[in-house]
């Protein structure tokens, strides 16, 4: 999460329309799994290109979706309704996976919404929300959802560098015709327009492959009150980065987002259910 919170910031410095700066930074995340991938010695075909399709398609268009969301809505609508996603995953984890969350869990996600909400309310709220946009951003937060419970039934079949090469070829091919269909060139970029693309690729991209890794690792429930962990640090990195300021308040509800998950993953696992 301390890798993915980097994203807004580096998506800031970039002049790309989206989806071009989306393709390039999935084909250059790619090309370094490839990488990662030849150097370990594992195998990828068809078999493991498959598997990763699912993963991959609902990956992509949820791309689509939080970019969509972002231009009609306000930051702060689309970060608390991103906020509802361990909600969902503690619904269906159950059900899914045979997970047993503590009670305790529940109150310390209620927890954990609540300081996001208390950040994003402090934090400036310049943006135009629309009904349309906080729409576009709950059709983002399911589909997320939806990629974690994928991701985490995936990783029983493939190891987490096969997954992520193969889900991020599937996402950029899912990318190209949303790209020229909505007007934004799929040209490489040129230039300084590069550097952006390759730290969104190294940073963010690791962050998601050290998530799939953990999807084998980590229970479902708590994988999605982990990834409040984003909101809280992705604001340090604005103010840091791009000299965004932070208020007390603001300040004070990321403080109740990182205790509160420090309080879940500091507790012995429980194991689950089989």
């Amino acid at each position: 999460m301390t890798l993915m919170a980097f994203g807004p910031s580096i998506m800031k410095s970039s002049d790309l329309p989206a989806m071009t700066f989306v393709l390039w930074r999935l084909l250059f995340g790619a090309l370094g799994y490839a990488i990662v991938l030849i150097a370990t010695r594992r195998d990828f075909g068809w078999l493991e290109l498959r598997r990763s399709a699912l993963g991959g398609f609902i990956f992509g268009v949820t791309l689509v979706f939080f970019f969509a969301a972002m231009k009609r809505t306000s930051a702060a609508n689309a970060v608390v309704i991103s906020a509802l996603q361990p909600v969902i995953l503690l619904g269906v984890a159950g059900r899914l996976f045979g997970e047993r969350p503590p009670r305790s869990l529940y109150g310390w996600s209620t927890v954990s919404i609540g300081g996001v909400a208390l950040a994003m309310y402090a934090s400036d709220g310049s943006g135009v929300a629309s009904r349309s946009g906080d729409l576009l951003a709950v059709a983002s937060m399911l589909l997320f959802s939806l990629y974690y419970v994928v991701s985490k039934r995936v990783r029983s079949e493939l190891d987490s560098v096969s997954y992520q090469l193969g889900l991020t070829l599937v996402a950029a091919l899912t990318i190209v015709p949303i790209a020229l269909v909505a007007g934004h060139p799929i040209t490489p970029p040129s230039g300084a327009d590069w550097w952006p693309v390759v730290l969104m690729a190294v940073l963010p991209g690791t962050g998601h492959l050290l998530t799939n890794y953990a999807h084998a690792h980590v229970s479902l429930s708590v994988m999605g009150l982990i990834g409040l962990l984003f909101t809280a640090i992705a604001p340090l990195y604005a103010w840091w980065l791009v000299g965004e300021q932070i208020v007390a308040l603001q300040a004070i509800g990321m403080t109740v987002v990182v205790a509160a998950l420090a309080v879940v993953v500091t507790r012995p696992a429980e194991p689950m259910s089989s």
